[in-house]
């Protein structure tokens, strides 16, 4: 099932429970409540019709026929059976025994009202009595008998079929909103992912140019959009390296083996003698392929990330001297000044791994550091961190360049690093050596001014 289908359900299963729970709850309330009113108002018609008959008693001394018999009447209308009796408890009036029938017919169409909108109505006659009296003066009392506990009129229930039916109408419109709003937001949510399922298979397909302009806003699939955009420049970079290896390293291999298949082919012909000078120029371009042989193999350790760690507590400071003394002979002979500060810096690590850190950073600035200039060889504790920094007043890499400096087979300059002896992976070994010990290395440079590199190291 389609992200787009479970949205919709899901708002729609949702919306429907939610309607049909708030339906129910409503319900129930409104019916309690109005059997509160119901009640209320009978007590209200009941006192009214007291009043009515205390008046009569007040003003007559005693109600006449006529005036019980209009009154019963009317009552009876309103589902209220009257019985009037003297202050000796003898009989005025009785509607019950004037209209038996009409009284009976009031009854049974009460509960057949009843019963339509409770099937399970178990109702019964009631009769309640409230005394004649007013100040010290007792003139009788009044029965007033119905259909109880508490029932409801022909119109009390039209006002209510009618509220049932506004529920459920604005349940219904209710349910179909939020189905509308499942398929708007399912819409918004399945469309951009569309565009990453797109251009994750045209990515599949090696396809990588071209990228995901689409804004959601909705920050999580922003993300997500970002992330592909990101992966499909890295997968860009990465083939675009990869040719530039395949190509780089076709030609340096072309080269030594042009040279040893004509030097050969000439001693194999006769036409050269197969000399001393002449079998030790095929010995270096035989060891020149096998150096570059070896290149290849680290280069498949970094992309496979096969960088192994041995640890152990030895001093920083001690390392940096040591291997700035090893390149003395180096960057004495360009006329550089190599300035070593660093304290004491006790680290848990691999020391051949930072010894090789140490020895390609500071290899590059000598490189590319022009005689008379200055190289800078810092170490320091800040926190549970030891930083180390190399930095030189060499030639410096473009600001363009710098992102791309940490990938293997990167060279800033084919010519100028193809004179200097570089193979474009250096700096990758020294990311990788750096990441596995649970640190990062970053770069600051400027041309004609410069590079500093500021390697970051947990202590241990």
């Amino acid at each position: 099932m389609s992200l787009k289908m479970q949205l919709m359900l899901s708002y729609g299963l949702m919306a429907f429970f939610l309607v049909i729970s708030l339906l129910v709850i409503s319900n129930v309330m409104l019916e309690h409540h109005f059997k509160v009113y119901v009640q209320q108002r009978q007590e209200q018609a009941n006192q009214a019709l007291v009043a009515m008959i205390l008046d009569e008693f007040k003003e007559e001394g005693t109600p006449s026929l006529e005036f019980l018999e209009r009154l019963g009447t009317d009552a009876l209308k309103q589902g209220i059976v009257l019985m009037v009796k003297d202050n000796k408890n003898e009989e005025m009036y009785c509607e019950s025994c004037m209209n038996r029938i009409g009284c009976e017919e009031m009854h049974t169409k009460m509960k057949q009202m009843m019963q339509s909108r409770y099937p399970n109505w178990e109702g019964k006659y009631t009769e309640k009595v409230y005394e004649l009296k007013w100040k010290n003066t007792i003139y009788g009392s009044v029965v007033l008998g119905y259909y109880g506990p508490f029932f409801f009129h022909e119109e009390d229930l039209q006002f209510m079929n009618l509220v049932n039916v506004i529920f459920i109408l604005v349940a219904f419109i209710v349910l179909i909103l939020a189905i509308a709003m499942g398929i708007f937001l399912a819409e918004r949510i399945a469309q951009p992912l569309h565009y990453v399922m797109d251009r994750t298979k045209a990515l599949e397909q090696q396809q990588y140019e071209g990228r995901i302009e689409f804004v959601s806003n909705t920050k999580e699939l922003d993300e997500l959009i970002g992330s592909v955009n990101t992966l499909a420049d890295a997968l860009e970079k990465q083939q675009q390296i990869k040719h530039r290896m395949a190509r780089d390293y076709a030609h340096e291999f072309r080269t030594p083996l042009t040279a040893l298949q004509s030097n050969l082919e000439a001693m194999i012909d006769g036409i050269f003698e197969p000399t001393k000078e002449r079998l030790e120029s095929c010995l270096f371009e035989i060891l020149r392929l096998s150096r570059m042989a070896g290149q290849i193999n680290r280069l498949v350790e970094i992309e496979n990330n096969h960088v192994f760690i041995q640890k152990e507590w030895f001093d920083l400071k001690e390392l940096l001297v040591q291997t700035v003394s090893n390149f003395e002979q180096e960057w004495r002979e360009k006329n550089l000044q190599v300035k070593v500060k660093a304290s004491r810096c006790e680290i848990l690590a691999d020391r051949d791994k930072m010894s090789q850190v140490v020895i390609n950073l500071l290899s590059n600035a000598i490189k590319y550091t022009k005689a008379g200039g200055t190289i800078s060889i810092k170490a320091k504790e800040v926190g549970y961190s030891i930083h180390v920094i190399v930095e030189d007043t060499g030639e410096g890499i473009a600001k363009e360049e710098i992102p791309n400096i940490f990938e293997y087979l990167y060279r800033t300059d084919d010519s100028r690093t193809r004179e200097t002896g570089g193979s474009g992976i250096g700096l990758a070994v020294v990311k990788s050596i750096v990441t596995a010990h649970g640190g990062k290395i970053e770069v600051e440079s400027e041309l004609g001014k410069g590079s500093r590199f500021l390697v970051v190291l947990p202590k241990k």
